[in-house]
């Protein structure tokens, strides 16, 4: 497989399994940037963490991954972490979620220009992405996670997910009136689909009995993504995304590593 330069920028977290008591590094541009590299790719993540403990693991864990890490700040600020829980089947809910210095981050120009220099870019939760895509004429492609960030500008690839409210044929409108060039919608448990807006790709999912699926769509994202942009077979990335965020599923937090004890107390109710 041919091998690029790829980068996400956004969040990162701390996700605490409050009823196991144990905790994984996570955030959705991280676990993307993890899954870049496990797919064979050079990959960066941009974005920032607190001058603490969970911040040192946060870059140890990216560098143990071999993701670069070279612009990742770290802030006088607390990392930011996400109480989860799980219902009986096995899907999460979010109980609390602390953004600290990842909420406030935007790339410096270093950052910027270090973008500028990839063969592709994917956002995560980042506040003013809007911004960052007008720096740069000459930014490479570009996707974005829609289901946590709203910029408006149009990218190359978008993706969100379907739920019991919106149809994946609805979302798929959506998302192409807003001018992307090519939408992936998500459906859980039911695979995903994909558009232009002249033609539609859809694959379906293997079915399994879900440990947690914190992590799975940034899973998806990342596979999606390095199959697309190095063979441009949209119905060939659907099958990839969709078969790794399945092994997702099998475990705890967007992709395997070494349990951690919860560090923190979670936050009082009064």
């Amino acid at each position: 497989m041919k091998k690029l330069r790829f980068a996400a920028a956004g969040d990162n977290c701390i996700d605490r399994y409050v009823s196991k008591g144990v905790a994984r590094v996570g955030g959705n541009a991280l676990n993307v940037a993890v899954h870049f590299a496990k797919a064979g790719q050079a990959s960066a993540y941009f974005g920032a963490v607190g001058d603490d403990e969970d911040g040192a693991w946060t870059r140890e864990t990216l560098l143990a991954n071999g993701v670069n890490a070279d612009h990742l700040e770290i802030r006088p600020e607390i990392t930011a972490y996400t109480d989860i829980g799980h219902t009986a089947s096995g899907d999460r809910q979010f109980l609390f979620e602390e953004f600290g210095a990842s909420g406030t981050y935007f790339p410096s120009a270093a950052a910027v220009a270090a973008l500028s220099r990839v063969d592709h870019i994917h956002f995560g939760l980042l506040n003013g992405t809007d911004r960052l895509h007008g720096l740069n004429s000459a930014l490479p492609t570009r996707s974005i996670d829609c289901a946590v960030n709203d910029a408006s500008l149009p990218m190359d690839v978008a993706f969100s997910s379907a739920g019991e409210d919106v149809s994946p044929e609805t979302e798929l409108s959506r998302l192409l009136n807003r001018g992307h060039k090519l939408v992936v919608v998500t459906r859980g448990a039911k695979g995903a689909i994909a558009s232009k807006g002249g033609e539609i790709w859809s694959e379906d999912a293997e079915r399994i009995e879900p440990l947690d699926t914190t992590g799975a769509g940034d899973t998806f994202i990342a596979n999606f993504l390095v199959h697309w942009k190095i063979y441009g077979d949209v119905a060939a990335a659907l099958r990839k995304g969709i078969g790794a965020a399945t092994e997702t599923c099998l475990h705890y937090g967007g992709f395997p590593q070494d349990d951690r004890m919860i560090g923190r107390s979670p936050p009082s109710s009064d």
